[in-house]
């Protein structure tokens, strides 16, 4: 359903005003349709989420929240860490009665649904990592520098236009304690805790993502799988959104089309 209107919800979630895309769902399957969350990466908002977002109308309530810190929501007293964005999530989640639905996760914003999984069972049914960081290969300043530079060369023009606007609202100062909390953050050690079916994306074309830590992120999670989109890239949320809706959204109508399933 590319193309599907998006409107704004703007809520204040423990203390801290949420700033939100929404997609509705189609008139068909609105009052039963579940809720699927998107998650952004780092020190952006959820707007570059909004080609997948169009794709995956219809069957699902659609959200995008922006972090707080980031994009259009407000500041928390200090950068929160990984459980900190988790907790935050998880909160927004109850207040919009989309609990217990699906995450689409992006990058970095794949350790904050991970996180929020593992220690919340309940509010997850259906987990979408695309693209997860951190490759344990790569955890480091020096070599997530490396694939970012590298990664940057990828992206089309408008995806740099979005990006370049988040990180100016963001400043160069809120983003240094976020990036620190992400490198002291393993996902490997909290994907087997996470009880919920698991779909690891990857593109061929990531250099941040390698097959065999894709692989091995999938194989952590009790319930994992993987999928390889030909060509596609660490932002294919924005890049390559039909290649990505067309194995995430089957994976989330098989575990969210009946509220009894996977509990």
């Amino acid at each position: 359903m590319a193309g599907s209107p998006c409107a704004h919800l703007r809520l204040s979630c423990g203390g801290v005003h949420i700033s939100a895309r929404c997609w509705p769902a189609s008139p068909a399957a609105a009052g039963q349709a579940p809720a699927v969350v998107l998650v952004p990466g780092f020190a952006v908002s959820g707007r570059y989420l909004t080609p997948t977002a169009e794709r995956l109308a219809g069957p699902f309530r659609l959200y995008a929240p922006d972090p707080p810190g980031f994009g259009r929501s407000g500041n928390p007293r200090r950068a929160l860490s990984v459980p900190g964005l988790a907790d935050s999530l998880r909160g927004w989640l109850h207040a919009v009665d989309a609990e217990g639905g699906g995450l689409l996760a992006n990058s970095f914003g794949c350790q904050i649904a991970a996180d929020l999984a593992a220690r919340y069972p309940e509010a997850v049914r259906a987990l979408v990592l695309t693209s997860p960081t951190l490759d344990p290969g790569m955890r480091s300043a020096a070599g997530l520098l490396r694939g970012w530079l590298r990664e940057t060369r990828t992206q089309s023009w408008p995806l740099r236009r979005i990006l370049a606007a988040d990180y100016l609202r963001a400043g160069p100062l809120r983003p240094l304690p976020t990036l620190r909390y992400a490198l002291h953050d393993a996902i490997e050690d909290k994907l087997p805790r996470v009880t919920a079916p698991v779909l690891v994306v990857r593109g061929t074309a990531d250099p941040l993502v390698s097959r065999a830590w894709a692989s091995r992120a999938a194989a952590l999670a009790p319930r994992g799988r993987t999928a390889e989109l030909d060509g596609a890239r660490h932002a294919m949320v924005h890049e390559d959104p039909a290649a990505l809706a067309a194995v995430a959204g089957p994976f989330l109508r098989e575990h969210l089309g009946h509220a009894e399933e996977d509990r």
